[in-house]
């Protein structure tokens, strides 16, 4: 169930280091991502912005770029950098798109009352 799974990652992303996903919608979460294999061509940008924000990876497409990853988590600090991005990508309000949404929905629909 989707709205199952969307809930559950929700809850996890407040007790986990690290995300793997595919860069999906879950590219968006305020938590350190490892990207795995995409699974459509759509989903490389969704990777690609990750990184530039500084809170994912570009995408990992085999096992032993994983692995390197892995490591570089338990020996740089490259989570401390990743936990940094979003705390300032968080400051200016670059995870805010879905309360923005509700927002924008609620002012609209007091002006239609």
């Amino acid at each position: 169930d989707y709205f199952t799974a969307v809930a559950t990652t929700d809850i996890l992303c407040n007790v986990a280091d690290v995300l793997a996903c595919k860069p999906s919608e879950l590219a968006f979460y305020p938590i350190p991502k490892l990207m795995i294999r995409r699974v459509g061509d759509h989903e490389a940008y969704s990777a690609l912005r990750a990184s530039e924000l500084g809170d994912g990876t570009l995408e990992v497409r085999e096992v032993p770029e994983a692995v390197r990853y892995t490591e570089l988590f338990l020996t740089t600090n490259l989570l401390e950098v990743m936990n940094k991005s979003i705390e300032d990508n968080n400051k200016i309000g670059l995870y805010d798109g879905c309360k923005n949404a509700v927002r924008i929905a609620l002012e609209r629909a007091e002006k239609l009352s």
